[in-house]
C-alpha cells in the first residue's frame, strides 16, 4: 500500500510543479551566505529572513561565508545569556567574532527574537564592510539588485527551491506480561517562492501492543497511513489560491481509505509580509470526500463519496506583552449539512505584569461526522485501550500554567559548575 502512496505522490509531485515554469532561482543580489545555527535554541529564522535581507541565508553550513551559532545557558538571575558565535568561512575563513545577549527572566518570545535581530545585524557589520555592499551599509540597508553594479552576483539554487526531508523513529517498551512497540516514518518534499507554496508528504504509523493475564494472550494493532498535498498560488498582499489534497488510512476511525481534494480560497487581513507578528486568515474550500471502510457503518455503507465544505479562520498576534493564537475550523457535508464537525482553538502566552506570566491552550470540537463508526460495535478490550474510536459528540483538552519570579534581576553571571545555572544537576540520576 505504501508503494501506490510513493507512486501517487510521484505523479501528483511532477503535475504540480508545472505552473512554476522555469523559475531560475533568480533573487535578489546578497552580500554572501549566512547558515544560522540555532538547534536546540528558541530561534524564528522566518522573522530573522524577513528583517536581516542584506545576506543570503541558507540551509546548508558547507555553503556558507559565515556560520553563526548560537547557544544558550541559563543565568544567576533567572533569564538567559544567548552567545552567538560568527564564525568566517570561505572567503572569511579566520575572520571569527562573539556577541552576547542577556535576555531577563520575564523577557517575551517577541522581545528576545528582535534583540537576537539586532545582535545579528550587528555581528554581521564587520563581514558586509569587507565586501563591495559595504558602501551601501547606513542605518538600513537597501537590497541590491543583480542588474546594479555592486559588485554582488545573483545567487543561483540548482534545486530550484525544493526541500526534501526523510524522518523515522520508534521506540520499545517490555514487562514480563506486556510489551509495546511503536514506529513511524514520513517523507516530505516542499517548495516555497514568493509565487507558489508546494507542500507533499506521505507517512506511517504503527502501534503494538501484546499482553499476557492469566495464561490468556492478545495483541492488539492500530496502524495508519497518510499523504498529504498542498499547492498554494499568491494573488497579492492579501489573497491566494490553492488545492488541499489528502488521503488517510486508520483502524482507529475504521478506514480503510479517507480522500479528500479542496479547492480553496484565502483571505488575510493584514499584508502577508507581517505575518510573523500578526494574522487574521480566513479559508473556504468546496470539494469531494471519498471514504472506503473495515467494517459496515452503522449507517450500511463500505464505501461513498460525499460533497464537502470546509471553513477555517486563524488570528495570531505576537507583541511586547506576548503572544495570542485562536482559530475556529469547521467541516460539514453538503448532501446532509447535519454531518459537521466544528473546532475551537485558543491558545496564549501573556505577561500580566513583570514577573508573571501564564501561558495556555484549550481545543473542543463538536463532532457529528462520525458516520465511520461500525455497526456492529467495538469490543470492551478495545475501548479500554483505546483501539477504535466511540461514538461521542464532543473532545475537549486543556491547559493551564502561571509563572512568578521575583528577586534580583542585575546577576548575569554564567555559572556552569554541577550544571545549569543555578545549582542544578543535568549528569547524575538518583533512586
Amino acid at each position: 500500500m505504501i508503494r501506490r502512496f510513493v507512486i501517487a505522490l510521484a505523479i501528483a509531485a511532477a503535475a504540480v510543479t508545472l505552473p512554476h515554469g522555469s523559475l531560475g532561482a533568480q533573487q535578489d543580489a546578497r552580500a554572501f551566505n549566512v547558515y544560522l545555527d540555532c538547534s536546540g535554541v528558541y530561534c524564528d529564522q522566518q522573522f530573522f529572513r524577513t528583517e536581516i535581507v542584506s545576506v543570503n541565508w541558507v540551509r546548508e553550513r558547507t555553503a556558507a561565508d559565515v556560520h553563526v551559532l548560537v547557544t544558550v545557558q541559563p543565568t544567576g538571575g533567572g533569564g538567559e545569556r544567548y552567545s552567538l558565535a560568527f564564525i568566517g568561512q570561505n572567503k572569511f575563513a579566520g575572520v571569527v567574532d562573539t556577541l552576547a545577549y542577556n535576555a531577563p527572566q520575564a523577557a517575551t518570545d517577541d522581545e528576545t527574537r528582535r534583540a537576537l535581530a539586532r545582535k545579528l545585524q550587528l555581528g554581521l557589520v564587520r563581514y558586509l564592510a569587507r565586501t563591495s555592499s559595504g558602501d551601501q551599509l547606513a542605518v538600513t540597508y537597501t537590497p541590491v539588485k543583480s542588474t546594479d553594479s555592486s559588485g554582488a552576483t545573483a545567487t543561483r539554487d540548482p534545486w530550484n527551491a525544493w526541500v526534501f526531508s526523510v524522518s523515522a523513529n520508534g521506540n520499545g517498551n517490555r514487562e514480563e506480561n506486556y510489551s509495546g512497540l511503536y514506529a513511524n516514518g514520513r517523507v516530505a518534499a516542499n517548495r516555497v517562492t514568493d509565487a507558489w507554496k508546494t507542500s507533499l508528504s506521505i507517512g506511517e504509523n504503527y502501534n503494538e501492543s501484546r499482553f499476557s493475564f492469566d495464561g490468556d494472550k492478545s495483541l492488539f494493532v492500530q496502524r495508519s497511513y497518510s499523504a498529504n498535498l498542498l499547492q498554494v498560488k499568491s494573488l497579492g498582499e492579501h489573497w491566494s489560491a490553492g488545492v488541499k489534497g489528502n488521503f488517510n488510512s486508520s483502524t482507529y476511525l475504521n478506514q480503510r481509505a479517507s480522500t479528500r481534494l479542496t479547492p480553496t480560497v484565502e483571505y488575510d487581513l493584514f499584508p502577508y509580509k507581517e505575518s510573523t507578528r500578526r494574522q487574521l486568515r480566513f479559508q473556504y474550500g468546496v470539494g469531494i470526500s471519498s471514504f472506503s471502510y473495515y467494517d459496515t457503518t452503522v449507517f450500511n455503507k463500505l464505501k461513498e463519496t460525499l460533497p464537502v465544505q470546509v471553513f477555517s479562520t486563524a488570528f495570531s498576534q505576537r507583541q511586547t506583552w506576548g503572544s495570542l493564537n485562536a482559530g475556529v475550523d469547521a467541516v460539514s457535508y453538503l448532501s446532509d449539512l447535519s454531518r459537521r464537525k466544528l473546532t475551537y482553538s485558543l491558545g496564549g502566552d501573556v505577561r500580566i505584569f513583570k514577573g508573571l506570566s501564564v501561558n495556555f491552550y484549550s481545543v473542543y470540537q463538536s463532532i457529528h461526522d462520525q458516520f465511520y463508526i461500525p455497526k456492529e460495535g467495538i469490543t470492551r478490550d478495545r475501548a479500554l485501550l483505546r483501539q477504535s474510536q466511540q461514538s461521542t459528540r464532543f473532545s475537549q483538552f486543556f491547559f493551564v500554567g502561571l509563572n512568578y519570579s521575583f528577586g534580583s534581576v542585575l546577576n548575569n553571571v554564567v555559572n556552569p559548575r554541577f550544571g545549569g545555572g543555578d545549582g542544578g544537576g543535568g549528569f547524575f540520576f538518583s533512586q
